[in-house]
């Protein structure tokens, strides 16, 4: 009798023992967990925000920006800028977004503002953040701490705008209410905690052997939470889809973006120089006329005249990528059947013009060439005999119009 106590006595001490280790062990990796977790959550978010500046700064001309003064407020240009960094305000979740530039004196002030409400006023000053610093190097960055301006609490995203030749231009900035960023880690943390508590209470119930049905509710709660945080994760993942097929299509036409254009000319350079792509064709395309209507007409009326070249151009070269390259310049790369019967495609779309030329309707000026392996060796040396083919073509629908 007096063994078999010591043994309960015994087997109760080593109970014990097990269950502190159990209860050692599930903090210790909850709070591994949960520093996991937070840094991978803020990762993801600042990477967002990122994004965002990214995409909107690569869809800024800097050869531009880098020009504006306050008298260019309420130009052509300076209107078509304000517009891009306007499409990201309405079409994605955050409070402001803005564009400005480094001073000599290394203070930074407001280029372009298009809040509705309040909009910083070119010239400006706005506070300056170590991310925005490194942003003026040609670094994009992140603030790793909110600050407080006479907007409001923000954690927020830089980057830069490069010119032509490679120099930052200006800086793009997208501001996220701190509230909402703070909001996000919270929330997750607190999943995290739910689910961490839940894996220990379902581990002491194991342990205890405690009522089967406690264990299939707790087993509910927890696929609940996971859903929630799965679905968050989705949510965030078709939101960034939004941004980068933002990135790529024009806002004004629906054709590819100026983004897709450098991104297929770097493929058929690559393409090149790998000896993977021996054909292919340019067509450029300008709008005759444009400056016109929008000086007389107006804007809209302009977009408008942009439109309808555009769909004459996606009518009889339906088989192409149309690139909207700027203003009132549009690009198609001929490759595969259209490429093939280019002659024919070209030669139908010039007498189309010259009939809206007779008529009074948009009339579009082209050029094309191909690639020659002779004398080509990228895709720029193409595209400067089909441009210049272009510019001739201008000079004779100008004469007809006379």
């Amino acid at each position: 009798m007096e063994n078999t106590k010591k043994g309960i006595i015994k087997n109760k001490h080593y109970f014990l023992i097990a269950l502190v280790m159990l209860l050692l062990t599930h903090f210790i990796m909850g709070v591994l967990l949960l520093s996991m977790s937070k840094k991978a959550l803020r990762q993801q978010i600042d990477q967002r925000m990122l994004d965002v500046a990214n995409t909107a700064a690569y869809q800024l001309d800097g050869d531009e920006i880098e020009k504006f003064t306050a008298d260019d407020v309420g130009s052509e240009s300076y209107e078509k800028a304000l517009d891009i960094l306007r499409s990201f305000q309405n079409n994605i979740r955050l409070d402001y977004i803005y564009c400005v530039k480094a001073e000599t004196t290394g203070s930074f002030t407001f280029i372009l503002d298009p809040d509705p409400e309040e909009p910083g006023a070119f010239g400006s000053p706005i506070l300056t953040t170590e991310a925005m610093r490194n942003a003026a190097r040609g670094i994009p960055d992140v603030d790793k701490k909110a600050f407080t301006d006479e907007w409001g609490r923000f954690y927020s995203a830089y980057s830069p705008v490069f010119d032509s030749e490679g120099n930052v231009a200006g800086i793009v900035g997208v501001d996220f209410n701190a509230d909402w960023y703070d909001g996000e880690i919270n929330s997750h943390k607190a999943v995290v905690v739910i689910l961490s508590m839940l894996a220990l209470t379902i581990g002491i119930v194991l342990t205890l052997i405690t009522h089967n049905f406690a264990l299939e509710g707790e087993k509910k709660e927890y696929m609940k939470k996971l859903e929630e945080t799965l679905q968050r994760e989705e949510e965030q993942k078709q939101e960034l889809g939004s941004v980068i097929n933002l990135a790529y299509t024009d806002p004004l036409t629906g054709v590819k973006s100026k983004h897709a254009y450098v991104e297929a000319v770097e493929r058929i350079d690559k393409g090149l120089a790998d000896r993977n792509i021996s054909e292919f064709g340019i067509v450029v395309f300008d709008i005759n006329g444009l400056k016109v209507i929008n000086d007389t007409l107006g804007h809209e009326e302009g977009d408008k005249y942009i439109k309808a070249g555009c769909d004459l151009i996606c009518k009889i070269f339906c088989h192409s990528l149309v690139y909207r390259i700027g203003g009132d310049e549009f690009t198609v790369i001929l490759e595969g059947t259209d490429y093939n019967n280019r002659e024919e495609l070209v030669t139908a779309f010039n007498l189309k013009i010259e009939e809206n030329l007779a008529s009074g309707k948009v009339a579009v000026s082209t050029g094309v060439d191909i690639y020659d392996p002779e004398i080509d060796r990228n895709f720029s040396s193409v595209f400067e005999r089909a441009d210049k083919k272009m510019y001739e073509r201008k000079r004779y629908l100008k004469s007809l119009n006379v």
